[in-house]
């Protein structure tokens, strides 16, 4: 469904305080209409999800729970990369990006602007930290997630600490005002 480059590694949070926020990993938050447009990115792009159908919620316009939890789960892991990075006082620089762009060779190019630059930043941000750390990628990013507050509005799911994951809603998503309408979810 995601090309391997982006996919997540199971990463992801839980019942939000901030109902206009999708997620909040420690101090970031990701807004409810930035992420829905990261999902109707994926959903609408040939190099990540071959069946536009096979992502479908059942409510019209909406988004199977095991590709909101993908993409959500992707997004923390995101987060929590950059965090980490910072944390080691490493800089992105334009041979990052560079390289980030012709590991996905076209990938992208369907995809709007400003998801594609955020993409491409992830990755390089990724890449730069797996080539810093080496073998200590994997434990320091578990550590990472451990000690993170992370959490999920609960129209989306919520976190599991255990699992590392985010688990599917318990049922139907909340309705009402302040951004609460269920749209992009399944």
């Amino acid at each position: 469904m995601l090309v391997a480059a982006i996919a997540a590694a199971g990463l992801a949070g839980a019942g939000c305080t901030e109902q206009s926020a999708a997620v909040r990993v420690g101090d970031t938050t990701v807004s409810q209409s930035d992420f829905e447009a990261e999902l109707d990115a994926f959903a609408s792009s040939p190099a990540f999800v071959s069946d536009p159908d096979s992502v479908k919620g059942k409510l019209s316009s909406s988004y199977s729970q095991e590709f909101v939890g993908a993409v959500l789960g992707q997004r923390i892991q995101f987060i929590l990369v950059e965090q980490v990075f910072h944390e080691h006082g490493l800089e992105l620089t334009d041979d990052d990006r560079s390289n980030a762009t012709r590991q996905v060779q076209g990938a992208l190019d369907d995809m709007p602007a400003d998801v594609r630059s955020t993409l491409i930043d992830d990755l390089a941000r990724r890449t730069r930290l797996q080539a810093e750390l080496g073998d200590g990628y994997g434990s320091t990013l578990t550590e990472a997630v451990d000690s993170t507050d992370i959490d999920v509005n609960s129209r989306y799911g919520s976190w599991d600490p255990d699992r590392r994951t985010v688990a599917p809603p318990e049922g139907p998503a909340p309705q009402g005002g302040s951004g609460d309408e269920p749209t992009n979810q399944g």
